[in-house]
């Protein structure tokens, strides 16, 4: 039963971790709204395009610690002993708690932003090596290809399918899969318009050196 407690306690202060969208806060900062400008996606990348790398790095840093926190903390406060042992279902569930309020917050409506940066966070906890080097091939993906729907799949998919592996080698619980499955899902599923330009081919690239321009318009 106190178990149960604690998974639902971490649940809901993740979730309500979530809510607070970086890119919105710092873009008001700025005297903008990042919910009108370039795609209208409080995210990151949406970040890079309008605001330049030194403000979307900003906001990467801060969504990737968004989901850090509630990891940390689900894993500590459900594990045994209160410490970090070797049950995680707090940690993921956690993980997709921050998502889930990242991409669907009730403060915003249940407008939210996509949940990579903060994905990238739950995978460093997940597996920080794994993501160390997703993130850098997705980096130089992103600074030759430019194109940043891709670059996110390519930081978050390896550490998660390595982690998957890893949890059915070593006989990792049902929950903890299915956990890491959902958040999976979710973030493909937050980037369904990004598949449909890209087959379209209207996907809009993403420069990180050169100049930046603010547009006060939705594109």
């Amino acid at each position: 039963m106190i178990y149960a407690v604690k998974i639902i306690v971490v649940a809901l202060l993740s979730y309500l971790a979530g809510n607070f969208n970086s890119a919105i806060a710092i873009s008001k900062l700025k005297k903008n709204d990042i919910r009108k400008l370039g795609s209208g996606n409080p995210g990151t990348m949406n970040m890079f395009r309008n605001f330049g790398k030194g403000i979307g790095l900003l906001t990467l840093g801060l969504d990737a610690l968004k989901g850090i926190i509630p990891c940390l903390m689900g894993w500590f406060v459900c594990g045994e002993a209160w410490r970090f042992g070797a049950d995680k279902i707090g940690l993921y569930t956690g993980g997709l708690s921050v998502i889930v309020g990242h991409i669907f917050p009730v403060f915003y409506k249940f407008h939210g932003g996509k949940g990579i940066a903060s994905s990238v966070g739950v995978c460093l906890v997940i597996n920080w090596w794994a993501t160390l080097i997703s993130f850098t091939v997705g980096a130089l993906f992103l600074i030759f290809i430019k194109i940043g729907s891709i670059t996110s799949f390519i930081i978050i998919s390896f550490p998660i399918a390595l982690n998957a592996f890893s949890l059915a080698s070593e006989s990792g619980t049902l929950a903890c899969r299915a956990l890491l499955f959902a958040l999976f899902c979710l973030t493909l599923f937050a980037h369904t318009k990004n598949v449909f330009k890209l087959c379209a081919g209207t996907e809009r690239k993403v420069i990180l050196f050169g100049r930046h321009k603010n547009k006060n318009k939705t594109t």
